[in-house]
């Protein structure tokens, strides 16, 4: 696995082959080699699920999402960017991040990110590439959109900052968008947990 070391600590560039293999390895339900790059970027390892149903989610707010999503696409394979309606989501929009897909999921860009999500890394990341982001977590989210973009199916994952002070989670599902036969954006609700337990250490 080709890797460079940037800026700061567990701060590591992978190269795109390296996210399409971990990403391909995902979407097959290979759960392994993401969670040791994980453990390079000092943070355990995630919890992840395709398809969990409604009932399964564990925060309301992805519950609300999945409800509306799912009622939103009917019998097409997935909700329309034309959808996203900001009075209907209102319950949830301050927890929702909407991305475009550019180059077929070579990058991220983010279209919307809502001001609850903002609260919690103190910056607003609307109109800013996924690769432009501060956190070397940005590596587990691009691994992550591109598995949306080629399993085309909901996705939930739970992760814990590499740079959390307590023991801080986050709940994400990461839904496609679509008005075809490809995701054309994505849409992610995010939910942090937190506890007062010490953080251990993970390198």
């Amino acid at each position: 696995m080709g890797v460079e070391v940037v800026e700061g600590l567990n701060d590591i560039s992978y190269p795109t082959e390296v996210l399409w293999a971990r990403a391909e390895e995902l979407v097959k339900e290979d759960y392994v080699p993401l969670s040791m790059l994980m453990r390079q970027l000092g943070s355990p390892k995630p919890t992840i699920a395709w398809n969990l149903p409604e009932d399964e989610l564990p925060q309301p707010e992805l519950k609300f999402l999945f409800k509306w999503w799912n009622e939103n696409r009917g019998e097409e394979m997935a909700a329309s960017p034309l959808d996203v309606d900001p009075f209907k989501l209102k319950p949830v929009l301050g927890r929702v991040a909407v991305l475009d897909i550019l180059e077929g999921g070579e990058e991220f860009k983010y279209r919307l990110y809502g001001s609850a999500i903002i609260q919690e890394p103190g910056k607003d990341l609307t109109g800013l590439l996924l690769s432009d982001i501060w956190t070397p977590l940005r590596t587990f989210f691009a691994i992550t959109y591109r598995a949306v973009v080629l399993r085309k199916e909901p996705l939930y994952t739970r992760h814990e900052p590499h740079h959390s002070l307590k023991m801080t989670t986050w709940d994400r599902l990461i839904l496609p968008l679509s008005s075809g036969n490809e995701v054309e954006r994505i849409i992610v609700a995010l939910v942090p947990v937190y506890t007062s337990e010490p953080k251990p250490e993970y390198m």
